[in-house]
């Protein structure tokens, strides 16, 4: 709840999710909390908000700008990737579109990575809060960490299996959401979102 974290929020604030994904509308309540009505783009619209940008920040204000026109009510996008070191920054912005599935992404990264001793990566999130037309707020974070050689854990989803935190030994699949929700890349950007709302007029 977010009153747990000093922040006033009316019973009535509804923020739409500029998304489908079930794992990520997840993984956004968990972190923000039941003080928040929710709904999604499912519940205006039966379509998959394609991302053409070629940065995170343009993929997320498209997708909460058209949330925005076709629902009327604040929208909240997120667009995220995993940036390598070894392979100058791939996927990052094709994160999502590195290959057909979840499976088969991984399988394409860990390929390009068989000769490389850099392990290193960032996971990167980049959130737009669109509140009224042409107005939005944009809010970010990112979570350091290396890929393993192999997938290891079940929990979560994405790149889960494969990243490797900083200061943990295990990955994002095997620490499981909980752990996930206090370090990763979307807590970092959603924290910054609460205390912006901490500052609106009661």
């Amino acid at each position: 709840m977010l009153e747990k974290f000093g922040i006033k929020v009316s019973k009535l604030m509804l923020i739409v999710l500029a998304t489908k994904n079930e794992h990520k509308i997840k993984e956004i309540k968990e972190i923000l909390g039941t003080d928040i009505h929710y709904q999604t783009l499912s519940d205006y619209f039966n379509i998959n908000i394609k991302e053409t940008g070629r940065t995170l920040m343009e993929n997320s204000l498209t997708k909460a700008a058209f949330t925005f026109k076709i629902s009327g009510k604040p929208a909240l996008a997120d667009d995220s990737g995993i940036f390598v070191e070894a392979l100058n920054g791939e996927p990052g912005v094709f994160s999502s579109r590195y290959g057909i599935d979840d499976e088969d992404r991984i399988t394409k990264l860990l390929k390009n990575l068989e000769t490389k001793k850099n392990r290193k990566a960032i996971f990167k999130a980049v959130f737009v809060y669109y509140y009224a037309l042409n107005k939005y707020e944009i809010f970010d974070g990112e979570c350091g960490g290396e890929i393993a050689y192999e997938p290891r854990g079940t929990a979560g989803f994405g790149y889960d299996p494969v990243f490797i935190p900083n200061g943990y030994k295990k990955t994002f699949a095997q620490l499981g959401q909980k752990v996930k929700n206090r370090i990763s890349h979307r807590t970092k950007a959603l924290t910054k979102f609460k205390k912006y709302l901490q500052q609106l007029p009661a």
